[in-house]
């Protein structure tokens, strides 16, 4: 074995047990254990004393560099946070325009200060254009990088930044820092983005940007397009990699014949694409494998792919061991992985499946088992990282990446000579521009369309997928370690896979529509409840704040996981949007029959018109609540009350009454007590088996009145991090003096009760 990839694994290991398991103040004993058993390893002999230095000192070496990074690097600077004052920067990169805010990342540059990398957000417009080395002055107020609204991140911390910061004022630009001019990939990079959207537009732009420089803010904001591409599995062709390097290595190959001119512009080329794409984990070992690869022959040394993919993790990894915990990394090593191990095996299996008829030409043939060999050695590899981070697995994605990744490289290749030639020859550029679209208009709509089959995508929100998918794994490892690598027939193991997975998909089906169940989804600072019964969904609220994901989309993994592809009603107590913010999003996803929500709401940051938008593109019918509303769906009934109160939109919400048979819950969205009263003192209100407490656990809500009425059994508190403290010490006390079950989605995440037949 190799004593490299020996030495990597180990160090890699070290750093992994360091960043998910590991409190802080073990790693120096755990550098230690590793180094001390390392002295008796001397008494073996051979090549077994070889390894057992190597794996036992590699792990020690990660273990301890994991800590002294920590102390010389992040301690540093976190140590501003909670510091308001007043830095001298340099700007690193183009601002990211991200709808209510920006966010540009800039390098303290004060004396008496670490020279850290800081991400500065823009709340209130101060932000001048800046670009890539102009030197700034403004007044920060700094934050920690490692938490956001109080969850532990990784999306900093993998970058070598870890601390934030708001700007408080308009900053001073100072003019341009000394050696500016070696930010020139990311000008053109931003010059590329813009040249972009002079020839492309709509739906082709967005994929275009983040198919040529890895930008997916146009994706991002195109809901439908962006769930199209994930679900179908392709997000990685848009999410600039190895395979973009490739393509633009062999462009430069076709047009230069001469080797040593492919060597001398290819080499400067990729490196400077892969500063301009942003030098992710994924674009920094692509580009140290191409190198790698293209100086080999010179120094008269083998490429050894395994040997190659060890030592570039090992860069990525000394320079920033926190980058352990980067997403990219890992699916970009993980899906190389992948190719390396198992696509040679998986290619043999299929030319022994399918065997070439004679005297008919092979080229189609080969081009497709190659393609579904990488595709598929790669996807068995980064399948459970993918479900891990993002809670999705993409059954179609062996054939989405089948029929679309042959125009891949058209589009990539064409969509840069539309761009210099629209610098260059407008109307040339745009003709070229329409040759292109025709591809990117293809691959959208196969995403499209496979993305819309019944389970394109299961979800882990589900607990039994991750099952599955552990079972699918164990008994194809069993398979192969049964009947020997070289004997391996993966259809027997596929086969249980398969049938495993229909199993589940049924019972789940059967489980969720033979019953009754109430659901407050865990959408951090928001609401989001469900009420099951048989087929019948509906949903009370959807918005929140402090997840990384949007609540629409979380609660439409939620329903989707659980067999559901509709919501029959939606109803919006108030349009605030820790209630609202999350609907446009799932109506992207899910088909909502009914739309419930105040007459008389105010269009408060576009968000009414936003949802009511949504709405009308997913032919929604929106139902205006002014009077007391009755509503049945299947044995599920509504009842509305109209608006009670007079001021914010807390006070002027609806209130809602949800009744399965017996099981009557009240749900008061974000009223306070002077509503509450009013609710008491007009209608006649039955006992309540659960009520979900007003305004996320506010003082203001949840009064002794309405306890006294409602006589609820159990309440629910729907909340997440934020900063009014909710849930508040009174609002607790007040359930606990009535006896009743408190349940908490910021401690208990998603909470479900079942309602039995007799309420």
């Amino acid at each position: 074995m190799r004593k490299l990839v020996n030495a990597a694994m180990a160090y890699t290991a070290a750093l992994v047990i360091a960043h998910y398991v590991l409190p802080h103040g073990w790693l120096l004993i755990c550098a230690a254990v590793p180094a001390a058993l390392s002295l008796p390893a001397l008494a073996l002999r051979g090549n077994l004393r070889v390894r057992a230095m190597i794996l036992l000192l590699s792990s020690a070496v990660g273990f301890l560099w994991y800590w002294g990074y920590g102390a010389a690097f992040a301690a540093p600077a976190e140590e501003l946070a909670g510091q308001t004052r007043y830095v001298t920067a340099r700007v690193t990169d183009y601002g990211a325009d991200k709808g209510n805010y920006s966010v540009v990342y800039v390098r303290l540059e004060e004396a008496n200060l670490p020279r850290a990398k800081v991400a500065v957000y823009d709340f209130y417009g101060h932000m001048p254009q800046l670009s890539p080395g102009d030197m700034i002055r403004a007044e920060l107020s700094f934050s920690t990088a490692s938490e956001s609204y109080g969850e532990v991140t990784d999306v900093y911390s993998s970058r070598g930044i870890f601390v934030r910061a708001s700007l408080e004022s308009k900053p001073e630009n100072l003019g341009r820092a000394a050696f500016s001019f070696l930010y020139f990939p990311k000008v053109i990079a931003e010059w590329v983005r813009e040249a972009t959207g002079a020839v492309f537009s709509g739906e082709t732009r967005a994929y275009m940007e983040a198919l040529l420089i890895g930008s997916n803010g146009g994706l991002y904001q195109d809901r439908p397009l962006y769930n199209a591409i994930t679900g179908s599995g392709i997000l990685h062709t848009v999410a600039v990699s190895g395979m973009h390097l490739a393509y633009l290595w062999g462009f430069l190959s076709l047009i230069l014949t001469n080797k040593r001119m492919v060597m001398t512009l290819g080499i400067p080329a990729v490196w400077v694409f892969a500063v301009m794409a942003g030098f992710t984990p994924s674009v920094a070992r692509a580009a140290f494998t191409l190198t790698m690869a293209a100086v080999a022959p010179l120094l008269r040394r083998e490429n050894d792919a395994p040997t190659a993919l060890s030592a570039i993790l090992l860069i990525l990894l000394l320079e920033n061991p926190f980058a352990v915990g980067s997403i990219s990394l890992q699916l970009s090593f993980s899906a190389m992985a992948g190719i390396l191990l198992l696509s040679g095996r998986i290619n043999s299996w299929l030319n022994s499946v399918w065997k070439r008829p004679e005297n008919k030409p092979a080229v189609i043939r080969r081009f497709i088992i190659a393609s579904l060999s990488s595709t598929l050695g790669a996807i068995i590899l980064t399948t459970p990282v993918g479900a891990l981070h993002f809670g999705a697995v993409s059954l179609v994605s062996p054939l989405t990446n089948l029929l679309v990744l042959w125009v891949i490289p058209f589009s990539f290749i064409g969509g840069y000579a539309a761009v210099f030639l629209g610098a260059v020859l407008p109307p040339l550029g745009m003709a070229a521009a329409w040759l292109v679209s025709i591809s990117v208009k293809y691959i959208i709509f196969v995403a499209k369309l496979l993305s819309s089959l019944p389970f394109a995508v299961i979800y882990t929100a589900n607990s039994l997928t991750g099952w599955w998918l552990i079972f699918s794994y164990a008994v194809f490892l069993y398979a192969w370690w049964r009947k020997g690598k070289a004997r391996f027939r993966p259809l027997v193991p596929i086969s249980v896979s398969v049938t495993a997975l229909a199993v589940l998909l049924a019972a789940t089906a059967v489980h969720y529509n033979s019953g009754a169940f109430v659901t407050a989804i865990d959408v951090g600072q928001g609401q989001c409840l469900a009420v099951f019964q048989g087929c019948n969904t509906v949903l009370i609220d959807c918005g929140g704040g402090g997840k990384w994901r949007n609540a629409g989309d979380t609660a439409a993994d939620y329903l989707i996981a659980r067999g559901r592809t509709r919501v029959d009603m939606l109803v919006l107590t108030h349009l605030h949007a820790d209630h609202a913010n999350g609907v446009s999003a799932l109506m992207s996803r899910m088909d909502v029959r009914y739309l419930a929500l105040p007459a008389d709401a105010e269009d408060e940051d576009g968000l009414v018109g936003e949802i009511i938008s949504a709405a009308l593109r997913s032919g929604t019918e929106i139902m205006y609540v002014s009077e007391d509303t009755d509503a049945a769906v299947g044995g599920i009934s509504l009842r509305l009350y109209e608006p009670l109160g007079a001021g914010d939109l807390n006070e002027r919400g609806i209130i809602v009454i949800a009744s399965v048979g017996d099981y009557d819950m009240l749900v008061t969205g974000d009223v306070n007590v002077a509503v509450e009263r009013l609710l008491v003192d007009s209608a006649a209100l039955p006992d309540f088996e659960l009520l979900v407490a007003g305004h996320h656990g506010s003082k203001y809500a949840t009064s002794y009145e309405l306890l006294d009425a409602a006589r609820a059994e159990t309440a629910i508190i729907s909340v997440g991090y934020n900063n009014y403290g909710h849930p508040t010490r009174e609002a607790l006390w007040r359930l606990s003096a009535y006896g009743m079950t408190v349940f908490r989605t910021d401690q208990m995440g998603t909470v479900t009760l079942r309602i039995d037949k007799n309420g």
